[in-house]
């Protein structure tokens, strides 16, 4: 047969490309006859990945802390755990009322405080503001506060002085 004769069943009458080549069927059901190809990674690598990644994005933006003390009381109990987030005061300073944790200052360090331990506290007052303790009640600027988060009041007295960060 001629090499005409064979693109002539190759052809349709028309002109065109026929519907149908020798090799249409064993292409159309490849995924039948291809051996199945082993995986390049583990079906969980995906999953470990995302966990992964998570974990370090969480620790970058917030820690669980364990309450050692009852400085906190009646809000945080010793044994409680709260987690702290990261990012809020990387837009805005601390405000009256949030509840703040910080690394040991240097001063309570000099009398002998380890200073890895993370102090839990509530702001109180904002730089600027006078603070001082009368008959046991907080007195910021002259006003004195009600502090509804207090176990008890203070059995002390703290001359005024002004707050600073």
């Amino acid at each position: 047969m001629a090499v005409g004769g064979l693109l002539r069943g190759l052809v349709s009458p028309a002109g065109g490309v026929a519907a149908w080549l020798p090799c249409h069927e064993l292409f159309a059901s490849w995924h039948h006859w291809l051996p199945s190809l082993p995986r390049l990674r583990p079906p969980a690598s995906d999953g470990f990945k995302l966990l992964l990644v998570l974990l370090l994005f969480s620790a970058a933006l917030a820690e669980v802390r364990y309450i050692a003390s009852s400085s906190m009381v009646p809000t945080l109990r010793p044994g409680d755990r709260a987690v702290a987030e990261k990012v809020t005061y990387l837009f805005r300073r601390p405000s009256i009322g949030d509840i703040v944790f910080f690394k040991v200052p240097t001063a309570v360090q000099n009398y002998g405080v380890n200073k890895d331990v993370v102090f839990i506290k509530r702001v109180l007052a904002t730089p600027g503001d006078f603070i001082e303790v009368r008959q046991g009640q907080l007195i910021v600027n002259g006003v004195a506060q009600k502090e509804h988060y207090t176990a008890t009041h203070a059995l002390y007295t703290m001359e005024a002085m002004v707050q600073g960060f």
